[in-house]
């Protein structure tokens, strides 16, 4: 009789310290075969299968629809039915530091390296805490910190308790249940709201937009594109991906105590498709021609619709493209995301004037704004350049000079006449300007 297998939270990257368990797969006590799939999690991005690497019986630490902390123990796998405690014990319990003698021991025998949650990290900090405190321990959470210095109300005198008012205090809406309903977000969506607000919650961020002439830009453009007609997110990409090499600064973060800048360019576009907001990267954008980056694209977006993501494909961006061409806006402002610098938003183009709206949010205490207009300026005529001049126009793009109607809405069936404008350019006027109307 052995334990066959300890099952614990992994880090999957760097931003998600806790992730949340969403189906367990057999009842606590029952067999399982090496290879089956035990328990799912579900992280920021997308899910991770666990599987068992042997034949044994699983006892469950974990409840589905909890979050769990990174390291935690939350199943195990025995060789015999024996060895499973059969009332469920949570990944918490287990963790609880153990009483003797009515005194708490909080130091665990752990030898390796000892993780930190962001929240245990923040609050160490405030409080000016050794981390050498914690050694013995393989995870330390906020939790362990406020136990330490005697917030919660418990202390083990190792160090002297700070006033409780000196910590943050999370200030809840009131809410009167007669009149609302109250929905439970969900884990992604709450995973989002840390990683928006780390960068935003500081103040320093700005937004600078900048207009694109698309007029003619995709006649000649159309033809190198196999998925994405009449799209400009892969050119965009393409071109962007160049630029953060001369840019680097919108290709990295600021630490606290530096500005780090990432060696590769790792482009990430957003989308949301009634599968939840995701960030897809495509690696090594900066190497890569047109044709391969709308390939990946496509590849990454069918991955996406077919839940079969994996965790390369939402790991390791360096910088977020995010696009509502298809959604009809002007222009708006995109959110930094953790371990960012900076954003691009894609608005949609303007049929009337043939133009869009570029507009980047980027972090003062890594670039600053004459930069980023360099960067959005050098972009906007790389993408213009891919505009065709004197092409010709098909039908409905063929306007009245003086009026701006189109042929298209002309309803005298008549026609334009082709004619010389007052400025001494090819142009067209319809008959009722043409008569005088």
């Amino acid at each position: 009789m052995a334990l066959l297998q300890d099952i614990t939270v992994p880090l999957l990257a760097v931003n998600d310290t806790t992730l949340t368990v969403v189906d367990v797969a057999f009842p606590n006590g029952q067999p399982v075969k090496k290879g089956e799939i035990i328990l799912v999690f579900e992280t920021s991005k997308t899910t991770y299968e666990v599987v068992a690497e042997s034949d044994g019986f699983v006892q469950y630490l974990c409840e589905a629809g909890r979050d769990y902390e990174v390291n935690q123990v939350v199943a195990k796998i025995f060789s015999s039915a024996s060895e499973v405690i059969k009332e469920p014990v949570t990944a918490k319990q287990e963790y609880t530091p153990h009483v003797q003698d009515g005194k708490k021991n909080t130091v665990n025998d752990w030898a390796g390296e000892t993780l930190f949650s962001l929240e245990a990290i923040d609050l160490i900090e405030s409080l000016h805490i050794d981390k050498s405190v914690f050694k013995g321990r393989d995870f330390v959470s906020r939790q362990d910190v406020e136990e330490l210095k005697g917030i919660n109300g418990t202390s083990n005198n190792k160090l002297p308790v700070q006033p409780v008012s000196q910590q943050p205090k999370k200030t809840a809406i009131p809410v009167d249940n007669s009149k609302v309903i109250i929905e439970r977000i969900s884990s992604n969506k709450k995973r989002e709201i840390e990683f928006l607000s780390h960068v935003q919650s500081i103040g320093l961020t700005s937004t600078i937009d900048v207009y694109v002439n698309t007029d003619g830009i995709f006649v000649h453009l159309n033809r190198s594109l196999k998925y994405f007609k009449n799209s400009l997110l892969p050119v965009i990409i393409y071109e962007t991906a160049r630029l953060l090499q001369k840019y680097p600064a919108l290709n990295g973060y600021f630490t606290g105590d530096g500005i780090a800048y990432y060696k590769s360019v790792n482009v990430g576009f957003a989308v949301d498709i009634d599968k939840g907001l995701k960030v897809l990267k495509i690696g090594g954008a900066a190497e890569k021609g047109l044709t391969e980056i709308e390939e990946n694209i496509m590849g990454v977006s069918s991955r996406y619709l077919d839940d079969t993501l994996q965790i390369d494909d939402l790991t390791d961006i360096t910088f977020t493209i995010t696009d509502l061409s298809s959604e009809g806006v002007a222009f708006f402002r995109p959110l930094v995301n953790m371990m960012n610098s900076g954003i691009l938003g894609v608005s949609s183009i303007d049929e009337k004037l043939q133009r869009c709206t570029l507009s980047c949010t980027f972090d003062h205490r890594v670039t600053e704004g004459k930069l980023v207009a360099a960067f959005l300026r050098e972009l906007a005529n790389r993408l213009e350049s891919y505009r065709a001049t004197n092409h010709n126009y098909p039908t409905k793009d063929i306007l009245c000079y003086k009026c701006s109607k189109s042929l298209q809405d002309d309803l005298g069936d008549v026609g334009f006449v082709k004619s010389i404008t007052p400025d001494g350019k090819d142009g067209y006027i319809c008959q009722s300007c043409l008569k005088g109307f």
